[in-house]
């Protein structure tokens, strides 16, 4: 991991945009270019910002020579959150809040734990109701203040059910015409970009998005690379594209497939079973 990827990731788990990470220590233009990698940035200005911020500078230089995140206090629970999440496990989902809630004293959460009980909610009831509008603006804060890379588009992937619907429109079709423009074949970032298109259809199923809006995460997916890691993907764009077209037969046809594949629970908010 590099000095600037471990800074973004840092930064997004504690909920911050490019101009409050750099503190007026460096400029936000500046600080932008080395989350980019594409500045170096001095060492005694670095650990300035790191010290700011309060981050141990210790753990942010083990992160940078080994990204092994397991040291993370949360980790444990950021794993259980997703175990429920993909299970649709309401009731664990809630365990999982009453232990964050009762351990108290210093162990508030992070932004980031908060960000991932809140997400995991919404996913799997498929609304936003619950997500306070404070932590939806700080959200939408720091997704308007990037720059698109791997790391970007894994969070927006995640967070885009925190956004109304022509929020979240524009800032994916931002997203994919920044891929468009500098495209990546690496397995991880095929998988988010494909992940924010589907995430995002599932979005305008629920919100009654307009057609403009499917249209263009569908062809994005179409676009992508025939690569097996993003295949599912495109199944499930195909199943949407089904849906938004009125095409009951085709989508039948895809949710037979995934009944018999076991990946049917992807989409089985969006039928009657």
């Amino acid at each position: 991991m590099t000095i600037g990827e471990a800074l973004k990731s840092l930064r997004l788990h504690a909920g911050m945009t490019q101009t409050e990470m750099a503190a007026g220590i460096v400029t936000e233009s500046f600080y932008s270019k080395v989350e980019r990698d594409i500045h170096e940035i001095d060492a005694n200005l670095l650990i300035r910002i790191l010290s700011k911020h309060h981050f141990d500078v210790g753990s942010f230089f083990s992160r940078v020579n080994n990204s092994d995140n397991t040291t993370d206090p949360d980790f444990g629970l950021m794993n259980q959150i997703s175990f429920a999440q993909n299970r649709k496990d309401l009731k664990k989902l809630d365990e999982i809040a009453a232990k964050i809630t009762n351990r108290g004293g210093t162990c508030s959460p992070s932004f980031w734990l908060k960000f991932r009980l809140e997400n995991a909610y919404a996913w799997v009831l498929h609304s936003d109701k619950r997500i306070s509008p404070e932590l939806k603006r700080k959200v939408k804060a720091i997704i308007l203040d990037e720059d698109w890379n791997r790391t970007a588009y894994h969070y927006l992937s995640q967070a885009v059910i925190f956004l109304d619907i022509d929020d979240a429109y524009h800032l994916v079709d931002s997203a994919f015409r920044s891929y468009e423009k500098n495209p990546a074949t690496d397995t991880f970032t095929l998988q988010f970009v494909a992940i924010i298109a589907v995430n995002f259809l599932n979005c305008c199923f629920h919100k009654n998005a307009s057609k403009k809006y499917t249209d263009r995460a569908i062809q994005f997916l179409r676009e992508l690379p025939v690569d097996g890691a993003i295949g599912i993907n495109s199944v499930l764009g195909t199943y949407y594209e089904a849906v938004f077209d009125g095409d009951a037969k085709t989508a039948k046809e895809v949710i037979d497939v995934l009944k018999k594949s076991g990946c049917v629970s992807l989409i089985e908010d969006t039928f009657k079973k």
